[in-house]
């Protein structure tokens, strides 16, 4: 459990989802990958903040830790389903809803890493906090010389976001690279979504022949979960 951040052992097995592109996905089961990001390349700009906090050298010049750019991460939520969920991950309509569990998420980036996993393989719940608190605690981070702690404490840190975003019920899968490297922004490791995916869900704004046209493609490729489109728009009837 030193691995699980701000999870109870009771919640281990909780349901977890990511909305993604069709094209996402299909590129999923054909590398057999699942695709984390620097947070860099996340949009909210409070992301990674600590890290990015810059530091004063003895000589008055600032320079921004080396460790901003070790660090990897994939956003899931708790949230079963919701309108925003989307509008905002699939502008498209193109999208689909795949869930797995905490534990399984988990497992299949820590097995999946043969160098020192338990100090470079994290899962957490996000915290929210009000933006004075992040400040606050970016200016610790600042007069402290830009020192952290060890992994904990630094994929902690990467679990903090504004009140604004409670809504969202954020779980982060993160990696953090032990040799410090940054000669990639994205780190991809193996992933069989036969066994992660339990079951995926479309976008309810997508054509229902389109629908019908992933499904049976998603089915011959050996899926046996269950695949299903979203009813949140569907008109209410009456009995």
């Amino acid at each position: 459990m030193k691995n699980y951040i701000n999870i109870d052992v009771a919640d281990i097995d909780k349901k977890i989802y990511r909305v993604m592109t069709v094209e996402r996905l299909l590129e999923m089961f054909e590398t057999s990958q699942n695709v984390l990001v620097q947070p860099s390349l996340w949009d909210d700009p409070f992301e990674n903040f600590l890290f990015n906090t810059p530091v004063l050298r003895k000589n008055g010049d600032e320079y921004i830790s080396i460790l901003r750019d070790r660090a990897y991460g994939q956003c899931w939520s708790l949230n079963i389903e919701s309108d925003a969920m989307w509008r905002i991950y699939s502008p498209g309509k193109n999208g689909v809803k795949i869930q797995t569990t905490v534990r399984d998420l988990f497992n299949s980036l820590y097995r999946s890493v043969s160098e020192y996993p338990k100090i470079s393989c994290f899962i957490g719940k996000v915290d929210y906090h009000s933006k004075s608190k992040l400040t606050s605690l970016a200016k610790e981070v600042r007069d402290n010389g830009g020192h952290i702690g060890g992994s904990f404490n630094q994929a902690k840190s990467l679990l903090m976001k504004r009140v604004a975003f409670k809504h969202e019920k954020e779980v982060r899968l993160i990696y953090l690279d032990p040799k410090n490297s940054t000669e990639r922004n994205i780190y991809p490791y193996h992933f069989n979504p036969l066994l992660n995916v339990k079951s995926m869900t479309f976008d309810p704004r997508m054509n229902e022949s389109l629908y019908r046209v992933y499904k049976k493609h998603i089915e011959s490729l050996g899926f046996s979960g269950k695949i299903i489109q979203s009813g949140l728009y569907k008109e209410l009837k009456l009995i």
